[in-house]
């Protein structure tokens, strides 16, 4: 065990522990010896410690022990000191089992005392706040041995403290090196004293300096506002941090949250659980970022309002479907959403990590179909010539044609099929663009996957029956594509592909040009095969 010998120039002590009178030196104070009780009793070989009132354990190590003994009482609890005089106090200590005495003493005092009464001891726990980076502190005692850690989350205990005394303790540094905290604390003989000592509310800091009257908020993850108001504040709360940049928020009920703080081009945001928010002590703050958009706009509207979950922001688009967010949180990912003039939801949901410092540009795509959840305004088609397609078109349906692709990982559409024997002859799968015609005039791209034993093109369409009767339909499709019938392929379609092949033109049917603004379906034809598979549609340069 390690031994703490308290080596002072102007204390001596000697271990000496008969009932003789020791003569002292000249100026010095003498005891004739001191005797030690517990309950009435002598506390026979009581261990005996000296300590500066400042002094810490002496090495950086776990000790549950109040002291380490300089030396012991004799069987009738007597001890014998000789100090030299001095006007600073020190602590002297006296342990037997389960209770203790501790004192702060002038040589003076000491010199004068002849017995003590060692009583129960109590026990000190609770929680500090850790050094930023530290996963642990040490806690201690002045003018004693005992030394504990902390766990991660700062609690500590110290299960034996002498109890009667006012006691300091102190919070080191991993290091051990210097202490960052102290508190004064007193216990009972058997009591449980509870320190808290880890800070109320949350820090906002920015490269290390605090963040005064910072703005503060907390919302739900999937919160919108509730009317078209406009604003460029990442958010509008009536909490603020004080002067300190310290804030205090009240319980909050399970859930995610989104938690954001602002300060004048500097912000922090982020989803967090109502568990991790407890925890929180220090939030950075980082200068903000842009986000320049854009998202396609049905024929019959001239704009659309854009917000992100959980902020207050709420811009505006032009005519173009185009929008701007002058300043956004940086880091962690944000989800838009899009709203008309009565706050009608629109089917579009985007999230996007903004970048510190920058101006993005959201070039806007989307998934499509995956087919992995509902295919509502999905169909499949075929010619009146007696061609056929599993699933059956008479079936609502497609969902019978939906099934696990294993090299995928995830559901894809898988179409059977057989062709009259007929330039005409065709087969589809198709859907609706939802209950609206379409502007697609910024469309950059569909992208998908496929395979299969035959060919496939790609058609964007205005069909309906009246329409159909008065010869009016608009269509612009790709050439056909040779499908690979062993492996998925990726095919990129651009505008400039959706132009009829001379046959389609001799028809009379208009390429890209006439229908790109008036958009009603999306079909997939196949031909010269048997089967074919689809998954993963995507578009690129358009949002609906």
């Amino acid at each position: 065990m390690r031994k703490a010998f308290l080596l002072l120039p102007w204390v001596f002590l000697l271990l000496c522990c008969s009932e003789t009178e020791t003569a002292g030196g000249p100026g010095s104070e003498t005891t004739n010896g001191i005797v030690a009780y517990v309950d009435g009793a002598p506390a026979a070989f009581a261990g005996v410690a000296l300590r500066r009132v400042d002094q810490k354990a002496s090495l950086a190590a776990l000790e549950n022990s109040v002291i380490q003994p300089d030396f012991f009482a004799d069987s009738n609890g007597r001890f014998i000191l000789d100090t030299v005089s001095s006007d600073e106090e020190i602590r002297m200590t006296v342990v037997s089992v389960g209770a203790a005495f501790s004192k702060t003493f002038s040589a003076k005092e000491l010199s004068k005392l002849d017995t003590i009464e060692l009583t129960a001891t109590g026990s000190v726990s609770g929680a500090v706040d850790l050094p930023k980076g530290s996963e642990y502190a040490w806690v201690g005692v002045y003018g004693m041995d005992m030394l504990v850690k902390t766990d991660a989350e700062g609690k500590f205990a110290l299960p034996t403290v002498p109890s009667g005394d006012s006691l300091k303790l102190y919070f080191a540094e991993e290091s051990y090196d210097s202490v960052y905290e102290s508190h004064k604390v007193a216990v009972q003989p058997y009591g449980v004293e509870t320190v808290n000592l880890k800070t109320e509310g949350i820090v906002a800091v920015s490269k290390g300096k605090a963040v005064p009257f910072a703005t503060v908020a907390v919302r739900p993850v999937d919160q919108m506002v509730e009317d078209t108001s406009l604003t460029n504040s990442i958010v509008v709360s009536e909490i603020r941090a004080d002067s300190n940049g310290r804030f205090v928020l009240d319980s909050l009920k399970k859930g995610d949250y989104r938690l954001t703080v602002v300060d004048n081009g500097i912000a922090y945001s982020k989803v967090l659980s109502n568990k991790e928010i407890e925890k929180l002590d220090t939030v950075e703050l980082s200068a903000t970022g842009s986000l320049v958009g854009r998202v396609t706009l049905r024929s019959d509207m001239f704009f659309a309002y854009v917000g992100v979950r959980g902020l207050d922001v709420l811009v505006k688009t032009d005519f173009n479907g185009s929008y701007v967010f002058p300043a956004l949180p940086v880091g962690d990912s944000v989800e838009l959403y899009f709203v008309t003039k009565k706050m009608e939801k629109l089917p579009v949901e985007v999230k996007t990590v903004v970048d510190e410092n920058t101006a993005d540009f959201h070039a806007p795509s989307m998934t499509f179909e995956n087919f992995e959840d509902s295919f509502d305004y999905w169909y499949t088609a075929t010619d009146s010539l007696g061609s056929f397609i599993i699933p059956n078109p008479k079936d609502s349906s497609i969902k019978k044609g939906v099934e696990y692709d294993s090299t995928r990982k995830s559901n894809v559409f898988h179409g059977q099929y057989w062709l009259w024997n007929s330039s005409y002859a065709w087969v589809l799968v198709g859907t609706n663009l939802r209950d609206h015609v379409w502007n697609l005039s910024l469309l950059d791209s569909i992208v998908f996957y496929a395979k299969g034993d035959g060919q496939i093109r790609v058609a964007v369409e205005n069909w309906d029956k009246v329409s159909e009767e008065l010869g009016m339909n608009l269509k612009a499709a790709s050439e056909w594509i040779n499908l690979d019938s062993a492996k998925w392929q990726r095919y990129v379609i651009e505008p400039s592909d959706l132009i009829m092949n001379a046959l389609d033109n001799a028809d009379g049917l208009k390429p890209w040009t006439y229908v790109k603004g008036f958009v009603k379906q999306l079909n997939f034809f196949a031909q010269g095969g048997s089967n074919f598979y689809i998954d993963d549609i995507k578009l690129y340069g358009v949002l609906f």
